[in-house]
């Protein structure tokens, strides 16, 4: 099936139409596996590049360094909740 993308992965976590079939594809599992409403995902954010020691986003032995990702992320977490916000209106 031909839906006309780039091949290039970061364009692809750009697409809105591939985010939004990822987040159908989610919350379909989630609802096969009776999830509560509340506990269905209203938005996400598809993250080209892996997360690494370089930016500091995780230690030598691969755990998260959440005060850190909240900071890195702080933009795109705002965003996401701006979109959440739009779509339940």
């Amino acid at each position: 099936m031909e839906h006309n993308l780039t091949h290039d992965f970061k364009s692809l976590c750009d697409n809105l139409k591939a985010r939004k079939h990822i987040l159908d594809e989610l919350n379909s599992t989630g609802q096969k596996h009776q999830l509560r409403g509340f506990e269905l995902l209203k938005v996400i954010h598809l993250e080209p590049n892996p997360f690494d020691i370089e930016r500091d986003l995780i230690t030598q032995t691969f755990k998260l360094k959440r005060p850190q990702f909240l900071k890195y992320y702080k933009d795109h977490i705002d965003q996401l909740y701006k979109e959440a916000k739009g779509a339940m209106v």
